[in-house]
């Protein structure tokens, strides 16, 4: 049996600016979500612990774990207990962009029900159905 072989992937640079208005943890989830983008961190390529990704970058592991989530949270990465943190290699939700959410939200005409009742004392109560 022949020895295998991990393709690593390096991930780019990161320029991070303190003096910048937007928070470094934002500014960590952008640059990570490029790479992703970009295919400089392809499907299934392991990212650095949140510890090791602070000390490269600076940066207190509170904001590495923040922008961890945040890439988590748009279905970017995926953390499992014991081996490690991956970029996903599917995406569960699609995102969804909208210039005008209010707008959907008005012609989706969500609830598609509503019934409304006034109890003894004057107060307004709505059932959505």
């Amino acid at each position: 049996m022949g020895k295998v072989t991990r393709r690593r992937f390096q991930l780019p640079p990161i320029a991070l600016d303190p003096a910048s208005p937007r928070p470094l943890y934002l500014q960590v989830c952008s640059a990570i979500k490029r790479a992703i983008c970009d295919g400089h961190l392809p499907a299934g390529s392991r990212l650095r612990s949140t510890r090791a990704m602070a000390k490269l970058l600076g940066i207190s592991r509170t904001t590495a774990v923040t922008a961890y989530e945040m890439l988590a949270s748009e279905d970017l990465i995926e953390s499992t207990p014991g081996s490690g943190t991956r970029v996903r290699t599917t995406r569960m939700i699609p995102p969804v962009h909208v210039a005008n959410w209010e707008l959907l939200i008005r012609e989706a005409r969500y609830p598609a029900r509503a019934t409304r009742l006034q109890d003894p004392d004057g107060n307004l109560l709505q059932l959505n159905s």
